[in-house]
């Protein structure tokens, strides 16, 4: 039988400036209903700076029975900003989407993974702030940003918060984020499939995808932070997205992550000292990382 797969969604504005068009809330928009055909309950991570522009889009989401996470306080690896400049705008940033949304916000996700050892200095942080979980660390080498090393299953940081890894498969060489939008966009079904069947029951398997993703008219720009390689990538295979993701949404769907976490406060889960360093190989050393300015 097949596992059943939290859905998420990303909700983000990644154009370098204000001059393109902001397809933001349309694209949006088009995946709720998509979500709706399917009566698909989710979890939404929604950048700040989006629902301060957009907060009749943020009512809509939460009106729709979605979970309402924090995508960040805007769309930048969240090593960018000192630790008081991110407590503050990260505060400000929950409490501006509880007040829209009228309920509570658990879950964090950093933007593009980058939670990694460098910005581990934000997991006491988001503890302190009241966030219960987060899913924001890649565990294995990756091109943008991963924390090889940390366990496959749900765990807890060493100051309470729950963290619910990104799924990965491994093949011959690789882990595979299967349930990522990218390889949801541009691999065949069947490693998804293979993905499934490998999970462990320990593991929570959640896919999650971007608005954007399915944009099939949005005129190519190149997009700050992952270099223009990366960019590329982000604009194959958009024509194929709904209907990938129409066949993600017929299998079984696992709760909101927030409602994952409820369950699991009370259980033994392993402990994760963020401080500890990871004892990479030399190819993962060289791998993690490789397509972030390129």
């Amino acid at each position: 039988m097949t596992r059943p797969v939290t859905v998420t969604l990303d909700v983000e504005d990644l154009r370098a400036s204000a001059e393109p068009e902001d397809r933001t809330v349309r694209m949006t928009e088009q995946v709720l209903d998509l979500f709706g055909r399917f009566e698909v309950r989710a979890s939404v991570f929604v950048v700040g700076d989006v629902a301060e522009r957009h907060p009749s889009l943020i009512r809509r989401i939460a009106q729709e029975g979605h979970e309402l996470g924090l995508h960040a306080h805007a769309h930048i690896p969240i090593a960018s900003v000192p630790p008081k400049q991110f407590h503050n705008a990260t505060a400000g940033a929950r409490a501006q989407l509880q007040d829209l949304s009228g309920q509570e916000v658990p879950g964090y996700r950093a933007p593009m993974m980058s939670l990694v050892p460098l910005s581990a200095w934000t997991i006491p942080i988001l503890a302190e702030l009241g966030f219960r979980y987060s899913s924001s660390v890649l565990p294995a080498p990756s091109p943008l940003y991963g924390w090889p090393g940390l366990p496959r299953r749900p765990f807890r940081w060493s100051d309470g918060l729950i963290e619910f890894p990104c799924p990965l498969v491994r093949f011959p060489g690789v882990d595979l984020p299967y349930l990522g939008g990218t390889y949801i966009r541009l691999l065949p079904d069947i490693v998804r499939r293979i993905g499934l069947r490998r999970a462990t029951p320990s593991e929570v398997l959640w896919t999650y995808c971007h608005p954007w993703e399915f944009d099939t008219h949005e005129p190519y720009h190149t997009l700050p932070h992952i270099g223009r390689l990366a960019s590329r990538i982000a604009w194959l295979g958009r024509s194929r997205m709904a209907d990938r993701m129409g066949r993600v949404l017929t299998n079984p769907i696992g709760a909101p992550l927030g409602r994952i976490a409820s369950d699991l406060a009370s259980t033994d889960l392993p402990v994760v000292d963020p401080g500890a360093p990871p004892n990479l190989g030399p190819m993962a050393r060289w791998a993690d990382g490789r397509l972030r300015e390129r």
